[in-house]
């Protein structure tokens, strides 16, 4: 688990940029054919809200809100932890960081994951979150988004 303690700020505008790079070179997004310049734009639309996480100053994971996102309710966009931070609660922290900040406002959130994205999906399920629905299609031919929804308690 992580050793250091985390932060989770709001993003800079260097660090939407880094954000977008680092979505860009990773999965899912590098196998849904999703560009740099796509993900640039959304971290730095003012619709959305972005936050990364620091260890010792440092920038090692993202996680992009809607805060309007399904029927209302919020949404988490994109989460993705750097690769030589993983498996040691970042991602954990980042999913919790998002249900506090959204407790006051509504007692439901969502997110989706890709379906060839098992590693996320069983990591998202052992958070609590459970699939509702499938948009098959939805941004890949052949591939499938799956929403998945949590009550925060």
């Amino acid at each position: 688990m992580i050793k250091e303690p985390l932060q989770i700020l709001s993003a800079t505008n260097q660090e939407r940029d880094w954000a977008a790079e680092l979505f860009s070179s990773s999965e899912p997004w590098k196998t849904l054919g999703i560009t740099y310049e796509n993900l640039k734009a959304t971290c730095h639309d003012p619709e959305y809200l972005v936050y990364v996480a620091h260890i010792e100053d440092e920038p090692c994971g993202v996680i992009i809100l809607d805060p309007h996102g399904v029927a209302g309710a919020p949404y988490i966009k994109s989460v993705l932890v750097q690769e030589n931070y993983r498996n040691i609660g970042i991602g954990a922290g980042m999913i919790a960081f998002a249900e506090s900040f959204f407790k006051q406002k509504s007692p439901h959130i969502f997110l989706c994951v890709s379906s060839f994205n098992q590693k996320a999906r069983s990591f998202y399920e052992r958070l609590g979150y459970n699939a509702i629905g499938e948009l098959k299609d939805h941004i890949k031919q052949g591939e499938s988004e799956i929403l998945m929804y949590k009550r925060i308690p």
